[in-house]
């Protein structure tokens, strides 16, 4: 079996999607849970805390509320969904050239 430099890139991907993409999901709950509780007002399409909510959270659009915790929860939440995206990204490119 060879390894080489590929396999190491596809190892350290592997560890970087696994990390941030639960690392994600747990922060989009809490985000989730405390927009709910402190009845701050969704934008539409985010309200069932589905894709279109991570959407949301990754492009930072929850700073417009102003709520110090939620600009917490949610920016942990937008930074892990792009590492996520991106490991899982080259992972799968890294993959493909295998």
């Amino acid at each position: 079996m060879e390894t080489g430099a590929g396999s190491l890139l596809i190892f350290l991907f592997l560890g970087l999607a696994g990390s941030a993409g639960p690392a994600h999901f747990g922060f989009r709950v809490l985000a989730f849970r405390h927009q709910l509780d402190k009845g701050i007002a969704f934008a539409p399409g985010t309200e069932d805390g589905g894709w279109g909510y991570s959407w949301w959270l990754m492009r930072w659009k929850h700073r417009a509320a102003r709520d110090p915790s939620l600009n917490f929860f949610g920016g942990i939440t937008a930074g892990s969904g792009w590492l996520t995206l991106v490991g899982t990204a080259g992972l799968l490119v890294l993959i493909g050239l295998q």
